[in-house]
């Protein structure tokens, strides 16, 4: 790979793997290219990336952020801003191809997390799923007074 090639992905990385951005990484040995487009699909629908990356390219891409990572072997890299949907694509990925993908660790918000983390973390409801959680709260008290209405209607009609 030439000089210049590599500082352009160095920098474009270093953009890339802020503070604000999750960074998982895992161990892809065995993977067919089918399966990892599989992946790369979801991925790319949840507006994350991910990308098959040099280890020495990626630990400069996050030193030039003020995070060390050590990394071995090859590595996947999928990184977004929605930590948890991207954590239960990868888990899910994981579970379905356990003998050829494995989730080897994270950079969520600048910490460096391992495997047990991300499984902790897609077990977390997504962002849409607290929002209909919410939305229910809020018409619960909404649909009993409602009820309560049309049952005093009732009474009130069976009385005349």
């Amino acid at each position: 790979m030439k000089k210049e090639l590599k500082k352009q992905i160095v920098e474009e990385l270093s953009n890339e793997f802020t503070k604000d951005v999750s960074v998982f990484y895992a161990d892809f040995k065995g993977q067919s290219v089918k399966d990892l487009e599989k992946l790369r699909k979801a991925v790319k629908e949840a507006e994350g990336k991910a990308k098959v990356v040099k280890n020495t390219l990626a630990r400069i891409a996050f030193a030039n952020n003020g995070i060390e990572v050590e990394f071995e072997e090859n590595n996947l890299f999928v990184w977004g801003e929605d930590q948890i949907t991207l954590a239960k694509i990868l888990t899910k990925h994981a579970k379905d191809y356990k003998d050829t993908f494995k989730i080897k660790g994270a950079v969520i918000e600048g910490e460096v997390k391992d495997a047990a983390y991300v499984e902790e973390v897609s077990k977390l409801p997504t962002k849409d799923e607290l929002l209909g959680m919410v939305a229910f709260m809020m018409k619960a008290p909404i649909a009993k007074f409602a009820w309560g209405l049309q049952k005093l209607i009732e009474k009130k009609e069976q009385e005349q």
